[in-house]
C-alpha cells in the first residue's frame, strides 16, 4: 500500500524515527555492549556470553544453533573501535535504505546477511578445539546493507571521512568494488594464514547477502517500477469500451476516480524519487504528490 510508505506518512506520524529499525537494531547492540564489558569485569573468569551466544564450532557441536545470529550482536572485548565502527555504518546506511525497502525488509536483510557470514566463516573455521573464542561483531550484517546501499544508489556521491578524518568523496559503485576486492585480498593474505584475528570471510558472507537480495527480492518486488515501465492508467468508466493503448500517457489527478488511479501514478513518481532523488521531479509530479497526500491523509 502506497500510505504505508515513509512519503506518504502524515504529520502525525511523528513517532516513526522512534519506531524505526535501525533504532531498535543500535539500542540492542549498544545495550548487550554494555552488558558484555559489565560482565567481563564483575565475573572475567566465568565467560557466561561466549559460553552461550559466541559462534565458533565448539558451541555449534553442542547444539547452540542460535549462536549462527546471536554473535551478530555482540562485539570484542572491550572493543570500542569495533562497535563504534559498525554502529555508524548502521545509522547512517540504515536511515537511508529503511524508508526505501521497509522496517521488516531491512531487518530480514540485517538478519540474513548475519547468518550467511556466519556459514562462510564456519566454512574455513571448524575447528573445535579453539575452545571458546570465535567469531563476534555485526560486520557481517553492515557489509550486507553496505552492498544493497551501493547497488540501489550506484551513482549518488557519497563522502566518508577515512580514519575519521579525512573526507573522501566518490561514489558507491566504487566504494563496493574496493570494499570487495579488500575483502577477498584480506581473506587470502590474512584471515587464511592466520595473521590477523579479523573474520573477512563473514564480511563476504554479508556483501554476498546484499547482492542475492537486490537481484531476486528487492528488484523481484520492485520490478514494475525499477526500469520505468509504461504506468498503468485506470481509465473512466465511459471510455473502457474502447481498447487503445497510450505510450508515453501525460496524466493528471482526477479525485472523480477511484484511489487505484492515485496510487499507480504515485507509485511510479515514488520510485522515481528511489532512483533519482526529488530533484528529479517535474512541476506536474510534485503537485501529484501533494495532491495524494492530501488525499490519503483524510
Amino acid at each position: 500500500m502506497i500510505y504505508d510508505r515513509p512519503y506518504m506518512k502524515s504529520e502525525s506520524d511523528s513517532a516513526y524515527q522512534q519506531k524505526s529499525m535501525v533504532f531498535i537494531l543500535l539500542l540492542i547492540n549498544v545495550g548487550l555492549f554494555v552488558l558484555q564489558n559489565v560482565l567481563h569485569i564483575l565475573l572475567p573468569d566465568i565467560r557466561i556470553i561466549e559460553n552461550l551466544f559466541v559462534l565458533n564450532s565448539a558451541n555449534l557441536l553442542e547444539g547452540k544453533i542460535w549462536t549462527l545470529l546471536t554473535y551478530s550482536f555482540l562485539h570484542s572485548y572491550p572493543g570500542l573501535f569495533h562497535i563504534f565502527a559498525n554502529m555508524i555504518g548502521l545509522y547512517f546506511i540504515g536511515k537511508v535504505i529503511e524508508p526505501i525497502i521497509g522496517s521488516k525488509s531491512f531487518l530480514y536483510l540485517y538478519l540474513s546477511s548475519a547468518i550467511v557470514g556466519a556459514l562462510f566463516y564456519l566454512s574455513l573455521h571448524l575447528d573445535p578445539s579453539k575452545g571458546l573464542y570465535g567469531l563476534v561483531g555485526a560486520s557481517a550484517s553492515i557489509s550486507g546493507i553496505l552492498t544493497f546501499f551501493c547497488l540501489i544508489k550506484p551513482e549518488e556521491r557519497i563522502t566518508l571521512l577515512v580514519f575519521f578524518v579525512l573526507p573522501v568523496s566518490l561514489k558507491p559503485k566504487w566504494l563496493l568494488r574496493a570494499y570487495l576486492a579488500i575483502t577477498i585480498l584480506f581473506l587470502f593474505s590474512e584471515e587464511l594464514t592466520g595473521a590477523v584475528n579479523v573474520a573477512h570471510s563473514a564480511h563476504l558472507g554479508g556483501i554476498l547477502t546484499g547482492f542475492i537480495y537486490y537481484r531476486f527480492f528487492y528488484k523481484v518486488s520492485f520490478s514494475p517500477f525499477s526500469k520505468f515501465q509504461e504506468p498503468i492508467i485506470e481509465l473512466p468508466k465511459w471510455f473502457k469500451k474502447q481498447k487503445k493503448h497510450f505510450s508515453n500517457v501525460r496524466y493528471t489527478v482526477n479525485y472523480s476516480d477511484q484511489k487505484k488511479q492515485m496510487k499507480a501514478e504515485v507509485n511510479v513518481i515514488l520510485d522515481k524519487i528511489n532512483l533519482h532523488g526529488f530533484e528529479s521531479l517535474t512541476e506536474k509530479e510534485a503537485e501529484t504528490l501533494k495532491k495524494a497526500h492530501s488525499l490519503f491523509d483524510k
